[in-house]
């Protein structure tokens, strides 16, 4: 799929209006990307940008997955079984909900009374499915066919095909809003973060979670590192360049948590047969490294709470 020629430049960096140096740029098929990063705030980004019909073209054909829709036709079942092989997005869902009812209850004045709770790119519906049985009224938004009918059968809801651009609400009518694994494909996240601000009731709860440019897979992998992935991921925000974003539009931290996880499948496919009966100890290893790592705030993935200040 070729870029179109209606990009957009940034001549500072978008998030804190600073000077940005360049960074790196990577080949994805024939095209080059260039990205840069604030010497303020340390968000990176894409720049220049895709034109906007052409990431709505591309997220409307491919979805979260491309490789997987345009090829394997996932299906309910099909998502679901490999779910239960490598639990993330259900335990995600679990945790970030959880987070969210706890900060919500706490938020005081018109939060407390409003249940509604937007998921943004809901993909398949862990999340809208498990914000759902915490008894939040649920509506979400998908431009990706084949993921809003895998949405519709998990939850019963019908996602709006519809990009959170074009999303038509009431201000100050929510009080969660969810951007879950999205912000990073965005093309302006001034406008996605001022809009969710005006959205939401005062006190009301921003949600984001995204992969973390502070990691320490990313500061070793540079921009090998699998979540440096144009035109996929245009965004690359680490704590504090994300903090910083939301406070220029109005919101409070309240709380910022790191996550990492690997599927034990990467490891038991390039472990010899011989090594086998080791493997539940590699997994424990694993999985202490991994704490640690995010005890650290080095982590793979971010999940930042914000709450539109009152």
């Amino acid at each position: 799929m070729a870029m179109e020629k209606d990009q957009i430049y940034y001549s500072s960096c978008p998030g804190c209006s600073c000077a940005y140096k360049p960074w790196r740029s990577k080949q994805v098929g024939e095209q080059q990307y260039r990205m840069d990063v604030c010497q303020s705030c340390g968000y990176c980004f894409v720049n220049p940008r895709p034109s906007l019909a052409f990431l709505m073209d591309y997220y409307s054909t491919f979805g979260h997955g491309d490789a997987e829709i345009a090829q394997d036709k996932p299906t309910l079942e099909s998502v679901q079984k490999r779910e239960k092989s490598f639990p993330n997005s259900t335990v995600d869902a679990k945790c970030l909900v959880r987070t969210i009812q706890s900060l919500a209850n706490s938020s005081g004045g018109s939060a407390r009374i409003s249940n509604r709770f937007l998921d943004v790119g809901c993909g398949y519906g862990f999340f809208s499915h498990e914000a759902q049985r915490a008894g939040f009224e649920v509506q979400a938004l998908e431009l990706a066919a084949i993921e809003r009918q895998i949405a519709h059968q998990m939850t019963g809801l019908d996602p709006t095909a519809s990009s959170f651009e074009e999303y038509v609400c009431e201000p100050s009518s929510l009080g969660v809003v969810l951007m879950s694994q999205i912000l990073e494909h965005v093309l302006d996240v001034n406008l996605w973060i001022e809009k969710a601000h005006r959205l939401l009731v005062p006190g009301g709860i921003l949600a984001i979670a995204l992969p973390n440019y502070g990691s320490i897979t990313r500061k070793l992998l540079q921009e090998r590192d699998p979540f440096v992935c144009p035109p996929t991921h245009l965004n690359f925000f680490s704590p504090r360049s994300l903090s910083c974003l939301l406070r220029k539009h109005g919101f409070e931290v309240a709380k910022i948590e790191w996550v990492s996880r690997l599927p034990k499948s990467s490891f038991e496919k390039r472990c010899p047969s011989f090594a086998r009966p080791l493997l539940p100890l590699v997994h424990f290893g694993t999985s202490l490294a991994l704490q640690a790592i995010d005890l650290s705030r080095l982590g793979m993935v971010i999940r930042v709470y914000g709450r539109k200040k009152s």
